[in-house]
């Protein structure tokens, strides 16, 4: 398998792959073999509805994401508030996405396609 290299910024949900920008999911949300299900609780009260209609919009019409291993940010109270990207991992291609704000982002990893250096 093919290594690349994926390059993002802080405070972006995406990194680019061979300049194609590609949404990075958090490895914290797929637990192993089972669906990705990322329930999107840390961005309550939040307005991101713009990144995230373009966010999911990429997910649902590309099917291709990154995974990240990211360190869990919580606050005072233990919540879980973000992430910190600590690496990239592969690029997958993903099918059966579904999103709703009560229910979050869900979706099945289909086949991995690319390993993303360190």
């Amino acid at each position: 398998m093919e290594t690349k290299k994926a390059i993002g910024r802080q405070g972006w949900w995406f990194a680019s792959v061979d300049g194609k920008a590609l949404p990075c999911v958090h490895k914290y949300w797929w637990p192993s073999g089972a669906i990705y299900h990322d329930p999107f609780e840390r961005h309550e009260g939040r307005n991101i509805q713009n990144q995230l209609n373009e966010y999911v919009g990429a997910i649902m019409n590309g099917h291709q994401v990154i995974l990240t291993d990211d360190k869990a940010m919580l606050d005072s109270n233990g919540k879980l508030v973000g992430f910190q990207r600590s690496r990239y991992i592969a690029v997958y291609d993903v099918d059966d996405v579904e999103f709703s704000v009560a229910n979050g982002l869900r979706f099945r990893f289909v086949r991995r396609l690319h390993e993303l250096e360190p």
